[in-house]
């Protein structure tokens, strides 16, 4: 089985979830998980497809090695970092230097680092994994 189709899939599922997610700075990006949040948190897992996307690959195929781990954990710890912010931002828990941060335009290159970085790793699980996929 050729491998290709499968890092592709996780090219588009990581540019779906950059697509709505992409703005000039962090602020507009938690204030567009914000509205999802506020409709149900399953919408929001649901917006975040390359999470699902290692989830289901994992599973599907038994790929418990370390470039599957590596992102599963770094997905999950980037959705769980941008809900505590915004709890913190709802109990005005911020500081001067949040604030800061959250108002500072991010480049371009950041937003592709998920789109770079993810399909990568499933090149690595999957070769890793050998000729045992089926």
């Amino acid at each position: 089985m050729s491998w290709w189709p499968l890092i592709l899939l996780s090219l588009a599922a990581e540019l779906i979830e950059l697509s709505w997610q992409i703005a000039p700075t962090l602020r507009l990006t938690l204030q567009r998980i914000e509205r999802l949040y506020r409709r149900s948190i399953f919408l929001l897992l649901l917006g975040h497809t390359g999470y699902l996307y290692l989830l289901w690959l994992s599973l599907r195929y038994d790929l418990l090695n370390w470039p599957i781990i590596l992102g599963i954990a770094l997905k999950t710890l980037d959705i769980f970092t941008k809900l505590e912010l915004l709890k913190k931002l709802h109990r005005g828990e911020s500081d001067a230097t949040l604030e800061a941060m959250l108002d500072t335009r991010m480049p371009l290159w950041l937003w592709l680092v998920g789109p770079l970085t993810y399909p990568w790793l499933v090149w690595l699980a999957l070769s890793q994994a050998g000729g045992g996929l089926h």
